[in-house]
């Protein structure tokens, strides 16, 4: 209890730094307006603005970058429930009933359920965070280099199994991370290796630009062949707080989707888009109204927010915890610590407390900028669901390329930033694992450095991997994660080859696209694509693959 105490206090107290508290103000206000334009992901833009944070002192950048997300995560919600367009995946189902909120005539309802339900699921899953994450770092601070090892072995392999739908993939693309991370100087012979006379590979490869390429830039790339339906609202609105009495409904659904968004947040690839949905379903089966939900719910729409919202904290149990990553976002926010000479894992709580401080300042002090700006931006923020989308792509882009440049002054690094986005787009398109090669790229110093010093603890041999228990017993549950990936592969493969046989002749199985099957657009899902009572059409073409911590890496719900 007194570290709990004491981490909120100093949390606090850092609110007090003027820099600290204008950098949290600026990324809550600014990861509200990219939220609100349909396709910009928490990973795009934090992707944008990481660059930007390399001037900065370590607390002042990730109290930044965790405000983005926390604005980020905020302001989707605004076009899904006054137009039918969710900013990101995970505000499908805030579409689904702050939509049908809004055809009804009660947009000032939906948007002060959804403003409340929000703020409540963000300070709340704060709480969880620094109750699970301050015990949990503190039973790893025992850990040498093979535990070490094994745990970001865990972590990788945790990507690829648990977001992936093909593992091999996953495989080839956590491989392909750790190959890069291979070109450069060995860590313990300091070696120059894989520079193929290349003066600009000497060094290795800068980790911004890689990771930026392969979460962001594909994105971007991905954005370029999507059409979005837009439309105009359909009158005006006002918003308006709910009443005492709907204040007191939709609790239950908030504690709900508080609690499984942190819990299914704090799982690798769990994400905002899995537990909103669990969320809802289980609102549902609790309430004395499921027949409303799908159909204008607040208590549907207080659950989903909550959720998406709380799923936020809950990501970054371990990414903190265990310098496990628990979306795309975090794996960016990593790559952050990584630049400022910080090394994620175990005891990055221990040796530097300020990051822990930092990071959950992030998350209140966004919460309550949004509590302050969020309600008048409403309006403001809808205007952006009419931007032209190409200047947006445009924009995006040019801002990528400008920070990647300021790094070290380098046009090398904007030319690796966009050959890795030409990468992770063809990753994406193909269905390997964007967030297992992110991850693996951003690891890879200190994993091969972790194996490497292992061995020298035993004098060039593997026993520390055999005989410590702890090890022994991370690199079992890697193996079992695996089996597991690769079970589960097997058996839906025998699912849609008996639906397949199972299906009249000439009628179409649909089991999502299909690698190389490139059509020529791609539409954003809006209100009339997500079902219910009417029976409306699913999208056209499902996306290849969304942030890769809301839906996972391979753009699996």
């Amino acid at each position: 209890m007194e570290l709990f105490l004491n981490t909120f206090g100093n949390a606090t107290a850092m609110l007090a730094d003027p820099a600290v508290l204008i950098a949290i103000a600026i990324g809550a206000v600014l990861g509200s307006v990219a939220g609100a334009i349909p396709g910009m992901t928490t990973t795009l833009a934090v992707g944008i603005a990481l660059p930007f944070t390399f001037g900065l002192r370590p607390i002042t950048a990730v109290a930044f970058l965790v405000a983005i997300t926390v604005g980020t995560n905020y302001g989707n919600s605004i076009p899904a429930i006054l137009v039918g367009v969710p900013g990101t995946p995970s505000a499908v189902l805030t579409a689904l009933d702050g939509y049908k909120l809004h055809q009804k005539g009660q947009s000032g309802i939906a948007l002060g359920t959804q403003y409340i339900a929000a703020l409540l699921g963000q300070l709340l899953s704060a709480v969880f965070f620094v109750a699970m994450v301050v015990p949990l770092a503190q039973l790893l601070y025992v850990f040498l280099a093979p535990e070490l090892w094994a745990l970001q072995l865990l972590g990788i392999v945790a990507i690829i199994s648990l977001t992936g739908k093909n593992v091999v993939k996953g495989l080839v693309a956590g491989g392909l991370g750790l190959a890069v991370t291979m070109i450069g100087p060995d860590p313990v012979a300091l070696t120059g290796r894989f520079t193929f006379g290349f003066v600009h590979l000497r060094g290795g490869l800068e980790i911004v630009p890689v990771v930026i390429g392969a979460l962001a830039i594909s994105e971007l790339i991905r954005g370029c062949r999507q059409v979005y339906d837009w439309r105009q609202t359909s009158g005006g609105f006002s918003a308006k707080f709910p009443s005492p009495a709907l204040v007191r409904r939709i609790l239950r659904p908030v504690g709900i989707g508080t609690v499984w968004g942190t819990l299914m947040g704090a799982i690798p690839g769990g994400g905002g888009v899995s537990s909103a949905f669990v969320a809802y379903q289980q609102a549902k089966l609790t309430s004395k109204k499921p027949e409303e939900y799908g159909e204008g719910s607040v208590e549907g729409l207080a659950a989903n927010e909550s959720a998406q919202n709380a799923s936020q904290s809950g990501e970054m149990v371990p990414t903190f915890g265990f310098g496990i990553p628990g979306s795309g976002s975090m794996v960016l926010l990593l790559a952050a610590l990584t630049v400022h000479g910080l090394v994620p894992g175990p005891l990055l709580i221990k040796e530097t407390p300020e990051m822990l401080y930092a990071s959950t300042a992030g998350l209140v002090g966004g919460t309550l900028v949004l509590a302050l700006i969020g309600w008048p931006l409403a309006k403001a923020m809808l205007r952006l669901v009419q931007v032209d989308r190409s200047v947006v792509l445009v924009m995006a882009l040019l801002l990528s390329m400008v920070g990647v440049y300021a790094l070290r002054n380098a046009v090398f690094d904007v030319g690796v930033m966009i050959f890795f986005g030409l990468i992770g787009y063809f990753m994406l398109r193909y269905g390997y694992s964007v967030a297992a090669f992110a991850l693996a790229v951003t690891l890879g110093h200190n994993f091969e450095g972790h194996l490497r010093h292992g061995i020298l603890l035993t004098d060039d041999k593997f026993s520390a991997f055999i005989t410590r228990p702890v090890t022994t017993g991370l690199v079992a549950l890697s193996g079992a994660l695996l089996i597991f990936g690769i079970v589960g592969n097997v058996r839906e493969a025998r699912r849609n080859r008996a639906a397949m046989a199972a299906a009249p002749a000439g009628v179409p199985v649909l089991s999502g696209p299909q690698p190389g099957a490139e059509e020529p657009g791609e539409r954003t899902a809006t209100v009339e694509d997500l079902g219910g009572a009417d029976r409306r059409q699913q999208p056209d073409h499902p996306s290849d693959e969304d942030d890769a911590g809301e839906r996972g890496s391979d753009g699996r719900t």
